[in-house]
């Protein structure tokens, strides 16, 4: 483990750390871990590094620029994203992405199991979004569950440590 992920590593355990506790990340930490990033990029790849760190930063904030404006994450995690893009490049942060979904996706169901609204969330997707059928839209149990929000920077964090792990 090199310094670039020593750096990325401790990046995300805060965010991790600090999205679980307070449902915040905060930009104290992100501001200076993106010019960290940057440096370090540049330091060790010179201005291929300093344009592989700025796509990669640009790659992981549009990702999920759109889930934020449906309100769907923090503005947080989309800056979370965009730093690990510049700790990794465009290749590292979609992995990391995509490894992040399928983590969110496993504690969704996992949420929403404990809640005893995951039949009925099912349920409403299948009618909704397959069927297109008008739905009751008293189901408390659904509305419980869409008000249960985590923090999606925990997800965001393991797919990270997954990529990193399965980039070695």
């Amino acid at each position: 483990m090199g310094l670039n992920d020593a750096a990325l590593a401790l990046t995300i355990s805060i965010a991790a750390f600090t999205d679980f506790r307070e449902h915040r990340i905060y930009n104290k930490l992100l501001g200076p871990a993106f010019v960290m990033a940057i440096a370090l990029q540049i330091y060790f790849k010179g201005w291929i590094g300093l344009r592989e760190s700025l796509f990669g930063a640009f790659i992981g904030f549009l990702i999920l620029l759109i889930p934020y404006f449906l309100g769907g994450i923090g503005a947080g995690d989309v800056k979370l994203l965009a730093v690990i893009g510049a700790f990794g490049g465009v290749h590292f942060v979609i992995t990391s992405f995509l490894y992040g979904a399928i983590v969110g996706g496993i504690i969704s169901v996992i949420l929403l199991a404990r809640r005893g609204a995951l039949y009925s969330t099912l349920h409403r997707f299948l009618l909704f979004y397959l069927l297109r059928i008008k739905i009751d839209p008293q189901n408390k149990q659904a509305d419980e569950a869409q008000k249960e929000k985590f923090p999606y920077g925990i997800a965001i964090t393991i797919g990270t440590l997954l990529a990193m792990l399965l980039r070695m």
